[in-house]
């Protein structure tokens, strides 16, 4: 039987930063990662956009598994919310650590401020709060584009930006 992907607001997963270069597909399902050490960046799902991806956010916090959820949500972002697919956590590549209880994504995420772009051909327009407005190409360049993040390629992101290189 095939495990649901599923993702709910508020959970908190654990993405390792040392997993970059395995595929995306690959299961972690028999791996603990308990003999890790700080290798770890955190994010927070936000919203389930269907067909769209997860909305999530990034933490710019670099920890162990064993990091409390004061001290993730209490981190800044990394970078600007993006999309991600479930895979990660179907896989078992990423691992959730916490659960927000009663988490508000509009008080805990400022869910109203996040913007990204969307577009189509040469047209583009501005997500914001569940509301698209047509903008321009150079102001389209201004925000995150909106797109489904794969697990490599995400964890590649994080590491760029945070130590400025990618492994392979």
């Amino acid at each position: 039987m095939r495990q649901s992907s599923k993702l709910e607001e508020g959970e908190i997963y654990a993405i390792p930063l040392f997993l970059s270069d395995e595929k995306s597909t690959k299961s972690f399902a028999r791996n603990k990662f308990t003999d890790r050490g700080k290798e770890f960046v955190f994010c927070r799902i936000i919203e389930d956009r269907r067909g769209s991806g997860y909305l999530t956010e990034i933490f710019d916090l670099v920890g162990d598994l064993n990091e409390s959820l004061e001290k993730i949500i209490s981190s800044n972002r990394l970078f600007q919310p993006i999309a991600i697919t479930g895979m990660a956590i179907t896989t078992k590549r990423w691992r959730k650590v916490h659960v927000q209880e009663n988490y508000d994504k509009e008080r805990d995420s400022n869910y109203s401020d996040i913007k990204i772009v969307l577009q189509d051909g040469d047209d583009y327009s501005l997500w914001q709060n569940g509301k698209e407005t047509e903008i321009s190409e150079t102001e389209a360049k201004n925000y995150e584009r909106w797109q489904i993040w794969m697990p490599s390629q995400l964890e590649k992101r994080i590491i760029k930006e945070l130590f400025g290189e990618v492994t392979s």
